[in-house]
């Protein structure tokens, strides 16, 4: 007897139609579920409402989605890449008038700004890979200790923790060493701490002698990916950033 067709289970892992229902979403859900405080509402966008959300696990447990995550994961690339590359070019053109004013503009007169495409694989790689490759890794490791949280809940968790790094890949363009390693940090911590706060209490039901030691590899992890982002799409190489607000 054939199975009902518009049941997604029937379909093998491999089949898109399988993972249908994690895509049945509206940009009215996904407003809503970046609201602070379960009595505030606060719309103001998922980029930069959603980490403050500390019961997001518990909201979405039954009714996870990809949606969000794969475009907040999708526009990081873009933005990134782009954010980064004019971060490069405002530092190139400020050595370029450092070296006019000082009368030494004849190496640097002569050198031609040019857009780095590295950037736009790296941050797909980067991205991509920490959301569904990294999330992959930990739902393994969930299992492994017996818990019942679905792969979509991990992904779900890890794509909409990202939001809030759009706002800062443009305010990263500020070429002002400190405020670029500020808003890289704040970020970075307010996202860490949305992935822990949400994943705790699922780690420490799965496996509570190891639960320190899971969170603290998470942590650290997402740790590394601020510091990648930092040192490699916000630092020009070729020019001294300005350390002071002047």
């Amino acid at each position: 007897m054939p199975g009902d067709p518009d049941d997604p289970s029937q379909y093998p892992f491999w089949n898109v139609r399988r993972y249908r229902p994690l895509f049945n979403v509206d940009t009215k859900d996904v407003v809503w579920r970046d609201v602070v405080w379960r009595d505030v509402v606060w719309r103001v966008g998922s980029s930069f409402l959603g980490p403050l959300k500390p019961d997001f696990m518990a909201v979405t447990l039954s009714s996870p989605d990809l949606y969000g995550p794969f475009w907040v994961a999708t526009t990081l690339i873009f933005v990134t890449a782009v954010a980064g590359n004019y971060a490069d070019f405002i530092a190139f053109r400020s050595q370029q008038k450092a070296a006019a004013a000082g009368g030494d503009a004849g190496s640097i007169g002569e050198r031609q700004w040019y857009t780095d495409y590295a950037k736009m694989s790296f941050s797909a790689l980067l991205f991509y890979g920490y959301v569904f490759g990294l999330g992959l890794a930990l739902y393994f490791a969930l299992r492994w200790f017996k818990s019942e949280i679905k792969l979509s809940n991990v992904w779900c968790i890890y794509g909409y923790s990202l939001t809030i790094f759009i706002p800062m890949a443009f305010v990263c363009i500020v070429p002002i060493g400190w405020v670029r390693w500020l808003v890289v940090g704040l970020a970075t911590g307010m996202s860490g701490l949305f992935i822990v706060s949400n994943l705790k209490q699922t780690i420490y039901d799965a496996a509570p002698a190891r639960a320190v030691m899971l969170l603290g590899i998470i942590a650290g992890l997402h740790a590394a990916v601020g510091l990648l982002l930092r040192l490699y799409f916000f630092h020009y190489r070729g020019a001294p950033e300005v350390t002071g607000s002047g």
